[in-house]
């Protein structure tokens, strides 16, 4: 579809729905994001790990807004009172995680991982101790680490003999981080973990208000998505944010493709079998 089509068919869901901005894109601002019980509780208890010091680890579904929680929570974060390092590119080899993370903290790394390592716990020390700042470090998609690297992470968060923190480090990934910390290999690093969140699907009742926020954001605040529709995406979606996203802004589409106003179960089910979630 060319640039021309899609603003056309932008201008005309605008137009017949009566939005403002499109409801349904990722490029909303933290402020504006829907927020459940357990979201709030996942922001005040990463906010105590960040105040108290020490490793906490985040576990999500895909789709369930991991990534988007933590964009929300480093935002709220001072930049005069705190120094953040935020990595996602956990694919690569244990050296390069180490020069990413010391970039992240304003170091050109050297070479060798050991002289990498000496570095960046000294900007750490620095940061906390003289500049007075709490040093967080956040990997996101951490289920991907290499599972040595994740028992280096525990040399890099040891200071004074593990005396204090100095270093907040947030873990963040799929389920299958909590399974690759149960590991022997990684026991030491896992009896540090101070706080485990867990991030879960919205409840049906959720989806309605959820969908409700979308659409009011984007300039919409009469009702579009009938119940049996609601209930047919819950389903469907399973609860999960982005599959929800998907199957709804595709059923707009079709909507304005069968000229409906409102938007049913039929449409919907027509909507997850293109989307295939």
């Amino acid at each position: 579809m060319s640039t021309g089509q899609t603003t056309r068919l932008e201008a005309r869901l605008r137009s017949v729905f009566g939005f403002k901005s499109l409801p349904f894109t990722k490029d909303l601002e933290p402020e504006r994001i829907f927020r459940t019980d357990v979201f709030h509780q996942a922001i005040d208890r990463l906010r105590y790990l960040v105040d108290r010091q020490g490793i906490g680890a985040l576990f999500g579904a895909p789709g369930t807004g991991k990534s988007t929680l933590l964009r929300s929570f480093l935002s709220s974060l001072g930049k005069s009172s705190h120094a953040v390092c935020y990595v996602t590119h956990t694919t690569c080899a244990t050296l390069d995680l180490y020069r990413e993370i010391a970039r992240g903290f304003q170091i050109e790394p050297r070479y060798r991982k050991a002289d990498v390592l000496r570095e960046l716990k000294e900007r750490i020390l620095k940061l906390s101790r003289v500049q007075k700042l709490r040093a967080v470090l956040v990997i996101d998609e951490a289920h991907l680490l290499p599972r040595s690297f994740l028992d280096e992470l525990r040399l890099l968060t040891s200071f004074d003999e593990d005396g204090r923190d100095d270093l907040t480090l947030i873990l963040a990934g799929h389920p299958q981080l909590e399974s690759n910390l149960r590991l022997a290999v990684n026991e030491a690093l896992a009896q540090r973990i101070v706080i485990r969140i867990r991030l879960r699907s919205l409840h049906p009742e959720e989806v309605e208000s959820y969908l409700a926020l979308r659409l009011e954001l984007a300039g919409r605040t009469a009702k579009l998505f009938l119940p049996d529709a609601v209930e047919a995406m819950a389903r469907a979606a399973r609860g999960i944010p982005r599959v929800i996203d998907r199957i709804a802004e595709h059923s707009l589409l079709l909507a304005l493709r069968h000229k409906k106003n409102e938007i049913d179960a039929e449409i919907i089910t027509e909507a997850i079998d293109e989307v295939d979630p």
